[in-house]
């Protein structure tokens, strides 16, 4: 490729090495810039160098790129790739110590890469050796992701499900500052208080996700967030919002700076002898609030009982028809938290 400044050409060559096209597209571009300031360029024609030289050059670049790369093959179920994720499938502590999990089926994976608040977090890609349109596609589009290939034994041996999906990602677990997903005028936090079954979870985070939850706070005995299975009820929404575990709920509360006013527990208890008042009757919109769900056996723990019953917190309940005693906690979760959605979209419209 040739750019000429005045009258000297500056030149640009191509090699046979594996990097040499990154690193092409990178020298083109330096190039391009120091030639528009050394010369003093106006935006006009900077912008007229960019579209000649470099935009066909990038597309070039970019396939030749794709061509060259070639994923791992691993063979061996003992390999350091099969053992690290496997124990980060087995290991809580790993997870944690880490900072990475495991997703698995080509629609989680491939909706955490096409989702830019997502595709940064995946590190690396496992696709078995008979799905080479996938392994195609990964390293045509995602330049920094290692991607692998492997054999149907080796696909078995890390998968977490009884019939391998073909495609396994190793992911970073995002931090609380990493991510927002609040578009409403006011922030609701959801306190998960002993929800133990990673299906309740996943369906909850899922509800937190559609309504633009702030944050989700777990409370002690909540299941792991991260482990496969919570991972698959949420259908990957685990990634796109701030979930953090706490010891207490006096922590919580500190750590978001929420008044104890303005944080209901989901329970037909009263607080210091005021009745439940039923969900549609909090002004959620109104200021920044939180909700407490509890576990699906024994409700709200101890401690959340003890402050509710002192009046520290208010409570709140979803009206039924008589003979059902109570809702599964991701239902009941769920339709409190669309109705703070519902109020979010009526504040914005008036």
């Amino acid at each position: 490729s040739i750019v000429r400044c005045h009258h000297k050409p500056c030149h640009v060559g191509i090699g046979s090495g594996s990097n040499q096209p990154m690193n092409n597209l990178r020298s083109i571009t330096a190039t391009i810039v120091f030639i528009s300031f050394t010369y003093n360029y106006n935006g006009m024609i900077a912008s007229a160098l960019l579209s000649k030289y470099l935009l066909p050059f990038c597309r070039r670049q970019r396939a030749l790129y794709s061509q060259l790369r070639k994923p791992d093959f691993i063979t061996s179920t003992k390999s350091n790739t099969v053992k690290k994720i496997q124990s980060l499938l087995k290991r809580p502590k790993k997870r944690a110590e880490s900072g990475e999990t495991i997703v698995e089926g080509p629609r989680m994976v491939f909706d955490l890469l096409e989702n830019p608040r997502t595709t940064n977090l995946v590190r690396q890609v496992v696709v078995s050796a008979d799905k080479s349109d996938w392994t195609t596609e990964l390293l045509s589009k995602y330049d920094d992701i290692h991607v692998c290939q492997g054999t149907s034994e080796v696909l078995e041996a890390i998968s977490d499900t009884v019939t391998p999906q073909g495609i396994i990602a190793r992911v970073e677990i995002p931090s609380l500052d990493q991510i927002s997903n609040n578009e409403n005028k006011t922030n609701l936090y959801l306190l998960l208080d002993g929800v133990s079954d990673p299906g309740n979870v996943g369906t909850l985070l899922r509800s937190a996700v559609a309504v633009g939850v702030s944050a989700v706070i777990l409370l002690p005995g909540c299941c792991d967030v991260w482990s496969p299975k919570a991972i698959r009820s949420a259908m990957g929404c685990s990634f796109q919002l701030p979930i953090t575990s706490v010891n207490s709920i006096s922590n919580s509360l500190q750590l978001f700076g929420l008044e104890g006013q303005n944080v209901y527990a989901a329970t037909m208890d009263e607080s210091n002898g005021v009745p439940s008042i039923p969900y549609y009757d909090v002004g959620w919109s109104n200021s920044d609030s939180a909700l407490i769900i509890g576990s699906e056996g024994t409700g709200l723990s101890q401690e959340v009982r003890n402050i509710a019953a002192a009046g520290k917190i208010r409570t709140v309940h979803v009206p039924m028809q008589q003979g059902i005693e109570s809702l599964n906690a991701a239902v009941c979760g769920s339709v409190i938290l669309f109705d703070y959605q519902r109020q979010c979209q009526t504040s914005r419209l008036q």
